[in-house]
């Protein structure tokens, strides 16, 4: 989902990044000439969306490597061979929000969606998007048709950012019940799991909370950010056990994350 998306909480936002860029697309700037000759463009529609995909699959591989300047050219590029290519109009939208530009993000998903109205994963990025812009309503309709799509493989993601846009919205009732939603989906989905620990630890029902950051264990890698709210968790229970062990994984593994550092101050 690295990879910046405009944050609803500094703790929420990070459980919308699994599905940022869960496609295959790429971005642009319309209307400007791409890097080259460009009387080497072919005159054949086929051979321009053709030229338009290759240039947004270069993009995105790029974009998600984090070479940022190199996945604006290729998808200038894109956009000049064919400024309908919806893909690359969705992937600009990617990358415009994680550099930001959230007005320019929304216009390229306005486009992307005009082009291609009936794409899930589409509805799924958008309704981030959206949700990132506090239009709850429209995000969570999107949200909505993602998951209730019988042909969208990963109703999972959209489920969980559902509930991370539910819990931005301070309806935490909502967010624990569409993460149960996702994990029914696919049991062990460590993002759900993850926001069904944080939504369990913020109502301080820690018991539910520590048996939801146990089921993650078994199955996913923690991260600096897991393991400072596993340790809320095991301070709240009073596991000292878990708790040990949880600072000897992120003082071993990652020292010199912020997570260490809020654990080394002594705060809360």
């Amino acid at each position: 989902m690295h990879q910046r998306v405009r944050r609803f909480r500094s703790t929420a936002a990070r459980a919308l990044l699994v599905l940022a860029v869960a496609l295959v697309t790429g971005c642009a700037s319309v209307g400007q000439n791409p890097p080259g000759n460009p009387n080497n463009l072919p005159t054949n529609p086929n051979e321009n969306q053709r030229a338009a995909q290759i240039n947004t699959e270069l993009g995105v591989g790029y974009m998600n490597e984090g070479h940022m300047d190199v996945a604006v050219e290729k998808i200038k590029r894109a956009i000049y061979f064919d400024n309908n290519f919806a893909p690359a109009h969705h992937a600009y939208a990617l990358m415009l929000d994680r550099l930001g530009e959230a007005q320019q993000a929304g216009a390229e998903f306005e486009k992307a969606y005009a082009l291609d109205p009936n794409n899930s994963d589409l509805d799924n990025n958008y309704a981030t998007y959206l949700c990132g812009q506090k239009n709850y309503s429209r995000a969570q309709s999107l949200f909505n048709r993602a998951y209730s799509d019988p042909l969208y493989k990963t109703p999972e993601f959209a489920l969980t950012n559902s509930g991370v846009c539910y819990e931005a919205e301070g309806n935490l009732a909502q967010s624990l019940a569409q993460y149960q939603a996702a994990l029914d989906k696919s049991p062990g989905y460590g993002s759900a799991l993850i926001g069904l620990a944080r939504v369990n630890f913020a109502l301080k029902k820690y018991a539910a909370a520590a048996a939801a950051m146990k089921a993650f264990e078994t199955s996913n890698r923690n991260t600096p950010d897991t393991l400072q709210l596993a340790i809320r968790i095991d301070r709240a229970t009073g596991d000292q056990t878990a708790l040990a062990n949880h600072v000897l994984i992120l003082k071993g593994r990652f020292p010199d994350s912020a997570a260490a550092k809020w654990y080394n101050s002594g705060a809360k």
